[in-house]
């Protein structure tokens, strides 16, 4: 071979060779213009599993085009609506975010709600203003907003603290559903005015086309119902007094009764798509945020419970809707230019009525004969009256009165041990929590879901974890905010652009959404070190 045949052939083999290597380098995806986060309140697990053969709208197309992780629960014990929403969009555990509850008592302060801020007005109609000030950590939001002065961050759902959580401190506006007025309403923290589009809104009174109408099912084939529910009429459904389809709004409040029905979740979706179709979500090349909270599954769940007719046709009826909304995301932005994450604050216990049909013992339990049998026992260990030596005791949870405790030469960790004891001697409990305990931290199995969800100047002096299917509520309905598998399992799906599609089946949590969706927008998210970034379902394309 002639040495200019070897020069050549040497060149060619190290373009080939450059070649491969590029071809082989991942790199990231141009980031999507616009990042949808659904938070769909009390969305168990087995609603994917029970009714996907009967999906034919959005929640179809996230499971044949997204990445659906099938194995996902919750790492913290407080399963509740603002911990769980705080924890969705910062991926962060309560311990981190300081979001314990939807309420808390605090030192000198009493009882705390989660988003609640007197120095701020409602605005946009009646109501409270509110803020996301004891939000301790970033949200997707907040990294979006401040690694690029372009982009725009909206949250919308039914509830105040939904809303407010999702978005985060730099949000630019945050708005939920006020019944008082059937309007979507804001906090001053966000501005003095709502947004023209949603002041058009508004203006069109999105809840009046609701009076008057019925609830019905929305299949005719009420066989279907009872073999996927149970039958249509059960006991300690709608209070009592309201278990059976059609359920009325009727004529007048029906802005209240609105959130117990599939309607409220249509005024949210409704106004998320107004916010894209103002051009100010997904316009241009400046990535956007836009969270929703959609809640009508919680407040069905919570009257009728999770097997319920209603809660079925509820969750048919948020299939379909969300179909429609992907379509319009379609039509405004592209869904390739679009990602999407789709997952749950919290599950439920089935009604105690349902367990105990299925075979299952359950037991409804009064907490406050709960708390009045263990009160000789708690002054005891306490020296001293409850009055003089307990802030607030009830449900799961009780809070000292350190200065009465102090006063009367009793120190909290002994009188926090003490009443343990006596509160695990109880058949209705399966295990006691100090706040030392999860201060100390190095605990294993459920005791690690304790210390996550543990802050310590918020969270209570000792935790009760009554034993499965007990539910510390009242006669009729349900609830959740245990430990237990029931309250911690939800779905988790991403879809969209830079996502990967398939079924993925290590284990994942909510936590890992917002650090996920932080890697497609090219943003560096805080993680806990017991959660992680979905990479299995990250899409890589060679150059």
């Amino acid at each position: 071979m002639s040495r200019i045949a070897q020069w050549l052939a040497w060149v060619l083999a190290l373009a080939a060779l450059a070649l491969a290597v590029a071809l082989s380098r991942p790199r990231r995806e141009p980031p999507p213009r616009l990042v949808v986060l659904l938070a769909i309140d009390q969305l168990r697990a087995d609603y994917i599993t029970r009714f996907e053969p009967h999906y034919s709208g959005g929640l179809r197309w996230l499971l044949e085009h997204g990445a659906y992780f099938t194995d996902s629960w919750y790492r913290h014990s407080g399963t509740v609506t603002g911990a769980g929403h705080a924890t969705v969009a910062t991926g962060m555990h309560p311990s981190t975010h300081g979001i314990v509850g939807n309420s808390w008592r605090e030192a000198g302060k009493g009882s705390v709600y989660c988003v609640s801020d007197d120095r701020y007005a409602a605005v946009g109609g009646p109501g409270d203003g509110a803020s996301p000030h004891a939000l301790l950590a970033d949200t997707l939001g907040d990294r979006l907003k401040a690694s690029s002065a372009g982009s725009v961050v909206y949250s919308l759902s039914t509830k105040d603290r939904s809303a407010v959580l999702l978005g985060g401190r730099r949000a630019d506006g945050a708005f939920w559903y006020s019944p008082d007025c059937g309007c979507l309403v804001s906090s001053a923290y966000y501005g003095g005015a709502l947004p023209d589009w949603l002041r058009e809104f508004n203006d069109a009174g999105p809840a009046s086309s609701y009076a008057g109408r019925d609830w019905t099912r929305l299949a005719d084939d009420i066989a279907l119902y009872e073999r996927l529910a149970r039958a249509d009429s059960f006991p300690t459904e709608g209070g009592g007094t309201d278990s059976v389809f059609p359920h009325s709004l009727g004529d007048t409040g029906f802005e209240s009764g609105l959130i117990r029905t599939p309607f409220s979740d249509e005024i949210v979706l409704d106004a998320a798509l107004a916010a894209v179709r103002s051009g100010e979500l997904g316009a241009d090349a400046a990535p956007d945020l836009l969270a929703i909270g959609l809640s009508a599954t919680d407040a069905i769940g919570h009257r009728y419970g999770p097997f319920s007719q209603e809660a079925m046709d509820n969750h048919l009826r948020l299939d379909r809707r969300l179909g429609q909304f992907l379509t319009a995301l379609d039509e405004e932005v592209g869904l390739e230019r679009v990602a999407i994450g789709l997952t749950a604050d919290h599950g439920a216990l089935p009604l105690v009525e349902h367990l105990a049909a299925n075979g299952v013992d359950g037991l409804r339990l009064s907490t406050e004969e709960f708390w009045n049998a263990a009160r000789p026992g708690i002054e005891s260990c306490g020296s001293g009256g409850m009055a003089e030596i307990v802030d607030s005791a009830g449900g799961r949870n009780l809070y000292w009165n350190e200065a009465g405790l102090s006063a009367r030469g009793v120190s909290r960790l002994d009188a926090s041990r003490c009443v343990a004891e006596l509160l695990r001697s109880q058949p209705v409990v399966e295990e006691v929590w100090t706040a030392e305990q999860l201060a100390a931290g190095g605990g294993r199995g459920v005791a690690v879901l304790f210390e996550n969800s543990y802050f310590a100047s918020r969270s209570p002096h000792l935790q009760v974890q009554f034993r499965p299917h007990v539910y510390p509520g009242g006669s009729t309905g349900t609830g959740h905010g245990t430990a237990h598998e029931y309250d911690r399992r939800v779905p988790v799906l991403l879809a969209g652009s830079g996502i990967l599609p398939g079924r993925y089946h290590d284990v994942a949590g909510p936590e890992d959404v917002a650090p996920t969706l932080g890697v497609v927008l090219g943003l560096d998210m805080s993680l806990e070190r017991d959660t992680r970034v979905l990479r299995e379902a990250l899409l890589r394309r060679s150059e």
